[in-house]
């Protein structure tokens, strides 16, 4: 199958790995760069893959995926391979998920945290960090 039974799979062995690499990647990009800058290089190639996926890979997915090269891999492989066999073969949805897994946690906690922590005082952030909390 290639439909929700492949989730755990891609959250282990894709998404785990990315938010892992992001990390170090981010690491880097701090040591180097402005906040500001930061930002925008984080933030702009998510929002560049998402206009991709809408107008590029989406409407050419039957001609993107692999279906006929996987069949004929499944065929040597255990049928343990199934999820990663999934994955490749619908491997712009997987990406996808992955993006959109990272987005939230990209762009809604790390990055607001971020600016959040520049902009405020200590006592500043005593005072509103809880009601972040609340929201975030």
């Amino acid at each position: 199958g290639s439909g929700a039974e492949v989730i755990p799979f891609i959250k282990t062995y894709v998404n785990l790995p990315a938010a892992i690499g992001f990390t170090a990647l981010y690491s880097k990009l701090c040591d180097r760069m402005e906040q500001k800058d930061v930002f925008y290089a984080c933030t702009i190639p998510f929002l560049l893959f998402f206009v991709a996926f809408a107008f590029v890979i989406f409407p050419n997915v039957g001609a993107l995926h692999p279906h006929a090269f996987v069949d004929k891999i499944a065929l040597a492989l255990p049928e343990g391979f199934g999820a990663p066999l999934a994955i490749v073969r619908n491997w712009s949805f997987a990406l996808f998920y992955v993006m959109a897994e990272m987005w939230g946690s990209v762009v809604a906690s790390l990055l607001f945290w971020s600016f959040a922590n520049e902009v405020t005082t200590v006592d500043e952030a005593k005072k509103y960090y809880p009601l972040f909390g609340l929201g975030a």
